[in-house]
């Protein structure tokens, strides 16, 4: 359609899907290969709303492959899940299985290899913010693992358009992650000004950025206060005025410091799709972030506000507004919550999983 936009097209087919008087899930289990859901952020997160949902299917079960504390202990894990899982599940079942890059090709990818030969319908989606030069830089091992699946999604136009090439024989699909829309949390303008930053604390997710921005907010907003919640990658932070740094918290804690912020922070280098900015745009709350994966997507719909990469100034001016500006937080951060209930609410996933499971076990 000459002149719509990507988000302009996203956006109508998620409500056609949101609109459309549901059919019933085909009663089948879907079991979700990937990093435990148990830890805060990234695809464990995807993981967790999607099997508390049952998003797609009558019932799901999480399968744990990977944990962030114990990261060399994870083929062998994921290898023992699979031969224990996968022979329990019946033709009926799906076998969904999130991948990102490198390791994972070989660890979830092995998972995807014993789901295909016994059978079982395979689905894989691709997250991870440096699968494309992974799979540019191995091709052989991405083809192989994902010719191997009855059906992909991924999170934006780009990898998709790589994966067609790459399997062109299989059915690939967009589909964004879904968030739970917190619809209880309270619009932004009646919060502290708190900044909340969270994920891996290093360079990746631009955590060193944020401390230069933060020493010039600090000095701005003399009762601005900025938390920083995730696991230590490399990176020292030093004793900073009103910023205070807490190790990975449990998923009901991240609803609740997110409920308490006026805007979140994510000055990353490199992303797929952060779980964090659209959990945190379900729960009203605005975003300052970079231009990269596809978190302008977010931006676009209007949850969040961008700012180069690096740029610790454009950054902390951004930050700044938003805390000074309670009405600029609020409809920037309602925006966004609209934006995420009618494109990656859990019941508009839920419409289009049906779809294409039951298209993938068709194939």
């Amino acid at each position: 359609m000459v002149g719509v936009s990507a988000l302009e097209r996203e956006s109508a087919e998620s409500a056609s899907f949101a609109n459309a008087v549901p059919a019933p899930a085909r009663a089948c289990t879907a079991h979700h290969f990937g990093p435990d859901p148990a830890y805060v952020g990234g695809i464990g997160s995807v993981m967790r709303v999607l099997g508390e949902h049952a998003a797609g299917a009558t019932a799901a079960e999480t399968h744990p492959t990977w944990r962030p504390d114990a990261p060399l202990a994870s083929l062998p894990l994921a290898l023992r899940t699979a031969l224990r899982t996968i022979p329990r599940v019946t033709e009926d079942d799906v076998c969904h299985v999130h991948l990102a890059e490198n390791g994972s090709f070989v660890r979830e990818g092995a998972v995807v290899a014993l789901a295909c030969l016994t059978g079982r319908t395979t689905v894989v989606t691709i997250h991870g913010a440096d699968f494309l030069p992974f799979a540019r830089r191995h091709p052989r091992l991405a083809a192989t693992v994902l010719r191997r699946a009855d059906l992909i999604t991924c999170l934006d136009r780009e990898v998709l358009e790589l994966v067609n090439q790459m399997a062109p024989r299989v059915e690939a699909h967009l589909l964004p992650n879904p968030v739970a829309i917190d619809e209880d949390s309270p619009p932004a303008d009646e919060t502290d000004e708190i900044v909340l930053f969270a994920g891996e604390i290093g360079l990746r997710k631009g955590a060193d950025v944020l401390l230069k921005a933060w020493h010039l907010v600090a000095e701005a907003r003399p009762a601005a206060r900025c938390v920083m919640v995730g696991p230590l990658n490399g990176l020292a932070i030093p004793e900073t005025e009103r910023l205070e740094v807490r190790e990975p918290v449990a998923p009901e804690a991240m609803g609740a410091l997110l409920r308490g912020a006026r805007a979140v922070a994510l000055p990353s280098r490199s992303e797929g799709m952060p779980m964090v900015l659209t959990e945190a745009m379900g729960a009203g709350r605005p975003f300052v972030s970079t231009p990269v994966g596809g978190i302008p997507e977010l931006a676009r719909g209007g949850g969040g506000l961008l700012v180069p990469v690096e740029d610790h100034l454009q950054l902390a001016a951004r930050l700044t507004e938003l805390l000074e500006d309670r009405t600029l937080a609020r409809n920037v951060g309602e925006q966004g919550r609209s934006f995420c209930r009618q494109t990656r609410g859990v019941g508009v996933i839920d419409a289009r999983l049906r779809q294409l499971y039951a298209a993938a076990a068709r194939a």
